[in-house]
């Protein structure tokens, strides 16, 4: 597997219908696959989304953009949610996608389940303030598809950047949301 690849320019991005296509191959390559090298001591496995950012952020993108990698992460997310074996039954499979930053998009699975709350429950903690968000579903902003088992959960997060600036993102949650009670 490849790493996202930063980089943030003016130019005009070349090849987006084969970077579009690499990228559907990526999740396609995740068929069967379940990272085997993850253990319950870890609270948390992640893969960031392998594209350029300026193919999913900047003036160059699109929704339509958007909406297939956001639906590519989704499958990807699906294939190793089936192949999840069952000493990881208690695992979460799920993928986040964060805009106005996209490219910091990305597949996790949580082997804690206090971790994953830390990340999904309305509070003011070491991942800044954390508030769901209420009427709106980013599946049916972008037409995404949830495969059968998967539902979304969406959170706005407010924490500091690294000028100590207020930065508020939207965090969408595709996945296991609903696994545990």
């Amino acid at each position: 597997m490849t790493a996202g690849r930063s980089s943030f320019s003016n130019k005009k991005l070349r090849g987006i219908p084969r970077r579009l296509r690499a990228l559907a191959r990526w999740k396609e390559s995740l068929s069967g696959y379940f990272p085997l090298q993850i253990t319950s001591e870890e609270k948390y496995w992640n893969y960031k989304i392998p594209v350029y950012r300026n193919l999913v952020e900047g003036k160059q993108t699109t929704k339509s953009i958007q909406a297939f990698c956001a639906q590519q992460l989704i499958d990807a997310a699906y294939h190793i949610y089936k192949a999840k074996p069952q000493y990881a039954e208690c695992f979460r499979v799920t993928c986040v996608i964060s805009l106005p930053c996209m490219f910091s998009s990305e597949l996790c699975i949580y082997t804690s389940e206090q971790y994953f709350k830390e990340h999904t429950t309305e509070q003011t903690g070491r991942f800044g303030k954390i508030e769901k968000i209420q009427g709106q579903s980013l599946a049916q902003e972008l037409g995404l598809a949830l495969p059968e088992g998967f539902s979304e959960l969406g959170v706005l997060r407010t924490d500091e950047d690294d000028d100590g600036n207020p930065y508020v993102s939207e965090q969408w949650y595709f996945g296991e949301i609903q696994h545990y009670g």
